[in-house]
């Protein structure tokens, strides 16, 4: 009896704590320090019944020096405004390929965060052979319901992803008192510990030489 309460009680917490997931396009990682360069990953699943035939991602302000892996199948348009140095991507187009239904792909590029603390906000839209287009470029909802999340969905609205820049270069300063000893302190030191354990060795010699005449 009590290993049926037992199996009862796990299948509800279970059930309790598993809740669908709500797939969507996401950026990774969510945190990268100031002015570093990064490799990031789209990650695009498809819970739909139609193929996804292009992903369309907006490149937030600040971020610079864009360069996307090659994507076999697929084929990649990187759309800026302005001209040469002064050129700034806004947008990253993957175009030509498919992602089956009920399976997922990653898309890869490399750029260049800012230089300060700040929240880069990814807005990304996929589209379908059918024509249907999901658009996640909504501000996070918390505590969204089950019913919420897919009522979102049918409208093709989702939530978009965010990456944190954090400083992590801040320099930290050593206490005088804690810096590191020099060469010269540390040869002190040792010939300082040599010099006792012989002082220690000769002076239990000496005792066991006093010991044995008595």
């Amino acid at each position: 009896m009590k290993k049926l309460i037992t199996f009862l009680t796990s299948l509800t917490i279970f059930f309790v704590l598993v809740q669908p997931a709500f797939a969507h396009v996401v950026v990774k990682p969510n945190e990268v320090g100031v002015a570093q360069y990064q490799t990031f990953t789209v990650g695009v699943p498809n819970e739909k019944d139609a193929p996804i035939v292009s992903v369309r991602l907006l490149v937030p302000d600040g971020v610079g020096e864009i360069t996307p892996n090659v994507k076999p199948g697929w084929a990649i348009k990187i759309v800026k405004t302005g001209d040469g140095e002064d050129a700034v991507v806004s947008e990253i187009d993957w175009t030509g390929g498919t992602i089956p239904s009920g399976q997922r792909d990653d898309f890869f590029f490399s750029a260049q965060v800012p230089s300060n603390e700040t929240t880069l906000t990814w807005k990304a839209y996929q589209t379908y052979k059918d024509g249907s287009v999901v658009s996640w470029d909504q501000a996070p909802v918390t505590n969204q319901t089950d019913d919420q999340r897919e009522e979102a969905e049918k409208k093709g609205l989702g939530p978009y992803s965010q990456t944190k820049i954090i400083n992590d270069l801040a320099a930290t300063s050593v206490p005088s008192s804690t810096s590191p000893m020099s060469k010269t302190d540390t040869r002190s030191v040792t010939f300082s510990l040599v010099a006792i354990a012989l002082s220690v060795c000769a002076l239990t010699m000496q005792v066991r030489s006093k010991r044995n005449k008595v």
